[in-house]
């Protein structure tokens, strides 16, 4: 039986045997030009034309594929020496102690672009995700063991060069530069997965999707709720307020409205052509956890359609944001700059705890 072909993406780390102390111990500091360089270089990127090539002509250009690779070739060496893999800094061009490699494809499938690629890989980014964390908790051991040993453990050093490999694969294939499907596998010598496995991956992909797509829907739908209370501004300029509102188990209502509001009232000084406006709301946390009060939380709009940000939001006497504790009760007091003639016309309270339920107050 012929022996699987090795996957067309090549990532190997070749092993130290002794590591630097103290530039493991200011790798952090010593990583901040790379980290500025990844920043700048980051935004650079040859995905849309080689997408945009593949659905035209079935192929990359090769000195575009090349740019490609030369970039992520980069950005491994660099991740490499973040990692602690080596404490040589990550060259530009040639040779290195951590290679990255990718076999020119002739042909690509050009219905396999980005989304059939992005669902299929689905599994695979699940499993990096964990795969990642436990790379991380190891590079902390690892920074420990080489302080006091000078070494990277080897099998902590094959396990994290493998996670790289790992996504090194996943990464090239959702970039299409090979229709290969990655290997469930940390092996340097593992092929494409095979048949099963890749129909395994993709019935699950398409599952996830789905599944998150529909719990997505769902959750807009139950969760932006908006209660609508017609209120006479008049009544609540006099101190007659409405009744309560629920917002999951907080209830709150709003029970006065001072227009304008004077300046002996506040700090604050209108800008000329302009007044303030406050309203005060009471708020009750019936539930298990306090609740966050914030400034985003409160939107104005005048009857002209112009939406006004508060000025000033003070929750019993203290500037916002400020907690309400669970079974506890608040005043708030919620300052707008509106124009000198413009009429309040909806007052919106939908704040962050809610999850998107929210109740808007339109004046009459």
């Amino acid at each position: 039986m012929a022996e699987a072909a090795p996957y067309p993406v090549t990532f190997e780390a070749v092993y130290p045997e002794r590591l630097s102390r103290l530039s493991t111990f200011f790798r952090l500091l010593l990583s901040i030009p790379v980290l500025i360089f990844w920043a700048v270089v980051g935004g650079i990127n040859a995905v849309l034309p080689a997408w945009l090539a593949i659905l035209v002509r079935g192929r990359i250009p090769r000195w575009l594929f090349d740019f490609q690779v030369a970039l992520n070739r980069w950005f491994n060496r660099a991740s490499g020496y973040l990692l602690l893999l080596t404490d040589r800094y990550p060259p530009f061009e040639g040779d290195w102690v951590i290679s990255y490699e990718v076999r020119y494809p002739e042909r690509l499938a050009r219905w396999k672009l980005l989304f059939w690629k992005v669902i299929t890989a689905i599994p695979h980014f699940i499993i990096l995700l964990f795969l990642g964390l436990g790379a991380m908790i190891v590079t902390v051991i690892a920074w420990f063991f080489i302080l006091f040993a000078g070494r990277y453990p080897r099998g902590l050093f094959e396990y994290v060069a493998g996670v790289m490999r790992w996504s090194a694969r996943v990464q090239a294939y959702v970039l299409s530069l090979t229709d290969d499907y990655p290997p469930f596998n940390l092996s340097a010598n593992a092929g494409p997965a095979g048949g099963d496995a890749y129909l395994i991956a993709t019935i699950l992909g398409f599952l996830l999707a789905g599944g998150g797509i529909a719990g997505g829907v769902a959750l807009t739908l139950a969760a932006g709720d908006e209660l609508e209370v017609q209120q006479s501004y008049r009544d609540l300029q006099a101190g007659r307020g409405s009744g309560m509102a629920q917002i999951g188990d907080v209830m709150v209502a709003l029970v006065s409205a001072s227009d304008p509001l004077r300046e002996a009232e506040t700090l604050l000084e209108a800008d000329s052509g302009k007044r303030l406006v406050m309203f005060e709301f009471s708020v009750a946390n019936g539930s298990e956890w306090d609740i966050e009060i914030e400034e985003s939380d409160f939107q104005l709009w005048d009857e002209e359609g112009k939406k006004h940000k508060p000025e000033l939001v003070v929750v019993d006497g203290r500037p916002a944001p400020q907690d309400v504790k669970e079974d506890r009760g608040a005043s708030v007091a919620v300052v707008f700059e509106v124009p000198e003639e413009a009429a309040p016309a909806e007052l919106k309270y939908w704040p962050s705890f809610g999850f998107r339920k929210s109740v808007k107050y339109v004046f009459r």
